[in-house]
């Protein structure tokens, strides 16, 4: 039950990030900036790099979610996804941004590595 509740709340915590909350303003976001595009920028990516991560980021999600059915999804789906979690922790740590800032992509980093490791 566990894995299924994360195979639902991962993937949709980063659809609704990228395809509904992407030109809304967060406290999250790096630098107080209003976008998730300014947010790359301010990490000093190109505009490439913000596409790119946001369609393989939707495609890991969406390959996420099937996984519930489609069981050996599951670990490259759920390894995508804490990279690039990861990554995002590092840029926050990178720009010296604020703590609290970091801790969503590190939680979420979390959770995914943690459907690799539940049985």
């Amino acid at each position: 039950m566990l894995l299924i509740l994360l195979k639902i709340l991962i993937p949709s915590t980063i659809l609704v990030v990228w395809l509904l909350r992407q030109n809304v303003a967060s406290t999250f976001r790096a630098g107080g900036v209003s976008n998730l595009k300014d947010e790359f920028a301010f990490y000093g990516l190109s505009n490439k790099i913000f596409y790119f991560t946001g369609a393989l980021k939707i495609a890991l999600a969406i390959t996420l979610f099937a996984s519930i059915w489609i069981e050996h999804l599951t670990v490259i789906s759920s390894i995508g996804i804490a990279f690039f979690m990861l990554s995002a922790f590092f840029c926050h740590i990178k720009v010296r941004d604020r703590f609290y800032r970091s801790v969503p992509s590190f939680v979420m980093f979390l959770l995914s590595i943690s459907l690799c490791v539940i049985p």
